[in-house]
Formats: structure tokens, sequence, C-alpha cells
């Protein structure tokens, strides 16, 4: 299996979040599934997701209070030219967060994997906001530590792992599923289907969605984006999707790192040429790599 080439690779770490456990023992909340957005002056947010739970290469998990809780710490900071990222000097603080909308009974709290459609505006998993209490997106916004402005998007019976991007006059969307591959605008539900061809549908059998979508090496109609797939472990592949003509592209298959079992990642961010990757690691460790167009394109790309 391809291991895919990485420049840098950066670990996330956040002040340690404690509670008492089920077991009446000292615990803590641990990192997973970062996300990320850089603007074009290099200004760098990084959302962390951290939880209350331990999950096994084997898909057994360890539950450390009667619900799964997750929360949130948001990093600032800026990004050079040709420098590495400076964490370690990133300013860190607690997401806030008030739905001002019901919640409903659910084995799964608080917000989970968000994706960036702009520097101040998501999408995020909420299942607590579900009548039924399973996942459901919702639109919102971040302002300093705050997010707020929930606006639930449809369909809203069970939904994950919307891909957000802006097609070439702008709009709003997203890439609803692969396979089936449908598109819509992010609020409503107006489903797109895209029809592809038996090579591409045999591809994406058991893929989902994973990152926002980037535009690829300045080409307005082109958008980059990662899938995954979960096997024995997780497999990804680049999919470039042209906005105006719906063409598909997809990558051969790949893994970032040898010895993992979860690999999810959130989001993708282009600046100057370097393209970094939010990525949680067996749902216990959060992490930006970083790699380069270059690296992309010397893919082996099918149709």
């Amino acid at each position: 299996m391809k291991i895919f080439p990485l420049n840098k690779i950066y670990p996330l770490f956040v002040p340690q979040l404690c509670f008492i456990d089920k077991y009446n023992n000292m615990n803590a909340f641990v990192e997973m599934n970062p996300s990320m957005f850089i603007t074009q002056e290099g200004t760098l947010t990084i959302l962390i997701r951290c939880v209350n739970y331990i999950k096994f290469y084997n898909k057994n998990f360890t539950m450390f209070e009667n619900v799964s809780k997750s929360e949130y710490y948001i990093m600032k900071g800026n990004i050079k030219d040709k420098e590495n990222l400076d964490i370690e000097n990133f300013n860190i603080e607690k997401i806030n967060y008030d739905y001002l909308i019901p919640t409903y009974p659910t084995f799964w709290k608080g917000l989970e994997d968000v994706r960036f459609i702009s520097h101040n505006k998501i999408i995020v998993t909420i299942p607590e906001c579900n009548t039924r209490g399973n996942p459901i997106i919702f639109s919102a916004t971040i302002n300093n530590q705050n997010i707020s402005n929930f606006s639930m998007c449809y369909p809203n019976i069970v939904e994950k792992n919307w891909m957000p991007y802006n097609d070439d006059l702008n709009n709003e969307k997203v890439i609803y599923s692969l396979n089936p591959f449908c598109i819509k605008n992010i609020i409503e539900e107006t489903l797109e289907k895209i029809e592809i061809n038996e090579n591409l549908k045999k591809l994406l059998q058991g893929y989902h969605g994973s990152t926002n979508g980037i535009i690829f090496e300045n080409n307005e109609e082109l958008r980059l984006f990662l899938i995954h797939v979960n096997k024995d472990k997780t497999y990804h592949r680049w999919l470039l999707f042209n906005v105006k003509t719906n063409d598909i592209s997809l990558s051969e298959e790949f893994i970032f790192f040898k010895n993992t079992y979860i690999e999810f990642t959130c989001s993708l961010c282009e600046f100057k040429e370097r393209i970094f990757i939010s990525i949680g690691i067996n749902d216990n460790k959060a992490f930006i790599i970083e790699t380069d167009i270059n690296s992309i394109k010397s893919c082996l790309f099918y149709n």
C-alpha cells in the first residue's frame, strides 16, 4: 500500500480537561479530529475536538461516562511563507456555544467533526439537536472562541461527513454523497445527482466524505478533496471535481501512516502551494500534516 509523502507533521496539544469517570476514577478528554482554515493573508484557525472515550483497533471502545461528550478548543495564529507552523505560540481558548434551539435525549453530546466553509462559517454535526438523537448537520458561525447562529441543514434524518466547497460562481455547496454522487447547496434539500461511470462507482465503493474542497492549481473550476474508507484500517483517495463540467477523477488508494487504524481528515487548506491537512489518528491524537501540490500531482488518477 502506498504511503503518501509528507513534508511536516505538527502535533496538536491542548490544556488537559479532566473529569471523574463512572468508575470514580480521575480521567481526561483526549484530542481527536481537528479542523482548520487559512486565509489568503496567512491567518490560521484550528479547532481541536476532545472526547471522553477510547476506541481500539478492533472497533471496540471504552466509555468513561454514561454518554459520549465532545468539547472543542480553538487555536489562532499566523503562517509565513516557507516557515514551519509555530503552533506552540498560537493562542488557545476553550470553545463556548449556545444552540438557542431545543436539545433531545441522545448518547452523543456536543459538537462533532467541524468542516470550515469560510474563516468564520462552519458546518458541524450535532446529534442532540435532532428529535431522534441521530447525527445531523448544522451551519454556524465562529466569532473569537464563540460558536453561534446554528441553522439546521436539510435533509436531517441521519447526516454526517458532508464536504463543503464554493462552486465557480462562489455558491456554497457540499458533496452530499459519493456513490451515488450527489451535490447540494448547504441549507436546502436540493440534491443534484451526477452520473458517474462504472469504473468510478467501483473505486468509490464504501468511500465517504472527509474534507472540504479547495481550488486546485489556481483553476477556478477544479476542487480538490480527500475521501476515505474504513476497512482493516483507513484508506484515502484524492478526489478532483470540476464544479462546472461535473467531471470527476480519483487518485490511487493510499495511507498516511503505517501503524494506524483510524485516520480521519476534516480539512484541506492551501497556502502558497503548501497543502495542509487536519487529521485525527486512532480517535486519540490530533495533527496537522503538510504536503505539496507536486506530491498530489504525482498520484495516479483515474476517470
